[in-house]
């Protein structure tokens, strides 16, 4: 497809402009004129705005600000222009589809011919857009088997829970037996509502937390 005719775009941004805006945008529409014809392919923001403040146009920093949108559309119109370059009538093989070109010309009514080359326009851009984030998506997937087990929250959090320093089954049963009852009761200790273990005269042989801990580690 054609891309849009640059004057076309540059006229309707033109109607509601106030004066400076229109002054600036007129020195902008001249530079990427003249950079077209001179046949080169940078239209890049940072050429065009070093190029209008040198001109007495926009400057090169308020180029990049969100309120030079219509900047950017007719100089994303032009970029698009340049790139497609104009196809004739004679080059055109018979019996093609139409193109944007083709289309705009059927229209008679000039604002409405216009309006719908500004559109073209951005959908060009839009189309640029999507293609380069194609081309830089890449998504990983890190199928490694994680150690320990998965739980998953209500809300669809995975939680990953560690293995314990992958304790082994006979490891695993040195702990329990060190905190079974049937043991404690053997070596005339026992366990004390936090976890800790007192001897037979009740002073604390390991801290609070102790036998907790351990089962923790027994049961992740």
């Amino acid at each position: 497809m054609s891309a849009p005719d640059p004057k076309q775009v540059f006229e309707t941004l033109m109607v509601n402009a106030r004066p400076q805006k229109q002054q600036n945008l007129r020195i902008m529409h001249e530079i990427c004129a003249e950079l077209h014809r001179l046949g080169s392919k940078d239209f890049s923001l940072a050429t065009l705005g070093r190029m209008s403040e040198g001109r007495g146009g926009m400057s090169q920093r308020a180029l990049y600000n969100a309120t030079s949108g219509d900047f950017k559309v007719l100089i994303r119109t032009w970029a698009n222009f340049a790139s497609a370059g104009r196809v004739t009538a004679k080059s055109k093989p018979s019996g093609t589809q139409a193109t944007d070109g083709d289309l705009l010309k059927k229209i008679g009514d000039p604002a409405l011919r216009t309006l719908l080359g500004y559109i073209i326009a951005e959908r060009d851009q839009l189309r640029s857009e999507v293609q380069v984030l194609k081309a830089n998506t890449k998504v990983v997937i890190n199928r490694r088997v994680l150690p320990g087990h998965i739980n998953v929250t209500p809300q669809g959090q995975v939680v990953q829970v560690m293995s314990s320093a992958g304790l082994s089954d006979t490891e695993i049963q040195a702990l329990t037996q060190a905190i079974s009852p049937e043991f404690l009761q053997q070596e005339g200790w026992s366990e004390g509502p936090n976890g800790e273990i007192l001897n037979r005269n009740g002073r604390k042989l390991f801290d609070i937390g102790f036998a907790n801990a351990i089962r923790k580690a027994i049961m992740s």
